[in-house]
């Protein structure tokens, strides 16, 4: 048992963590899912692992100091990298295939900044969404997902893409500017804006719609239900 904890000790530290080269371990303690590291900083990290079953495959997700760290398969191949500024995983079913994806969130000024993968069901194995960086949302019924960010004026401001999958990689189709700062309305009135893109390739956008803002949403989280009726209603006009 303890030959095998420090076969999967040697895994995490070498495939997981980046920095794993510039510690030194002096003191190590091990149960069946704990690892606690000491480096030259004296600086102590928890370690925490176990093994997850996605798509009827095996991985090792490992958590530091309460934080999602990185995910590696049962032979030790890295599935998401160590980065510092991971906090939570999600494996949920992003493009709705029947298989669970991977979506794991990041410390920002962006609650719903993310780094998302897809599962290659032919290949069996994740791939990362180029392009993408937030929680977008299935339009059900169709090929096309959507998102949301905020644009500033603590989040009156909001914009949101209307996006395809294409070969792993996020290319938009639509795109809907909200300016619901109420400061100064008369030089920057109230307004949603609507906008299709001409050319995938260079963004181009054409505005094709404005709408009254203040007869949309009423109130501050009426916008997330706009998003989704306005999407999901009119996806067509932008294939």
């Amino acid at each position: 048992m303890t030959t095998r904890l420090n076969i999967l000790l040697f895994i995490i530290l070498t495939a997981c963590n980046s920095k794993s080269a510039d510690m030194t371990i002096g003191n190590v303690s091990i149960d069946s899912s704990t690892v606690q590291i000491k480096t030259q900083l004296q600086d102590t990290v928890d370690i925490k692992f176990d093994t997850i079953k996605i798509n009827d495959h095996i991985y090792i997700q490992t958590i530091t100091n309460n934080h999602f760290n990185c995910l590696l398969s049962i032979q030790g191949d890295t599935i998401v990298k160590s980065e510092h500024y991971y906090f939570e995983a999600k494996f949920l079913d992003i493009d709705e295939d029947g298989y669970k994806d991977i979506r794991v969130f990041v410390f920002s000024n962006t609650p719903n900044q993310c780094d998302n993968y897809l599962f290659d069901k032919k290949l069996k194995k994740f791939k990362h969404i180029e392009n993408c960086d937030l929680d977008i949302q299935k339009i059900k019924g169709t090929d096309f997902l959507y998102s949301y960010n905020r644009a500033g004026c603590a989040d009156m401001n909001w914009e949101s893409h209307l996006s395809k999958i294409e070969n792993y990689k996020l290319v938009d189709y639509g795109y809907i500017y909200g300016q619901g700062c109420d400061f100064e309305i008369e030089k920057n009135p109230q307004v949603i804006e609507i906008y299709k893109v001409n050319n995938l390739d260079t963004d181009d956008k054409k505005l094709i719609k404005k709408l009254s803002y203040q007869k949309h949403i009423k109130e501050f989280g009426d916008k997330w239900d706009f998003i989704e009726k306005y999407w999901t209603k009119n996806y067509k006009t932008f294939e």
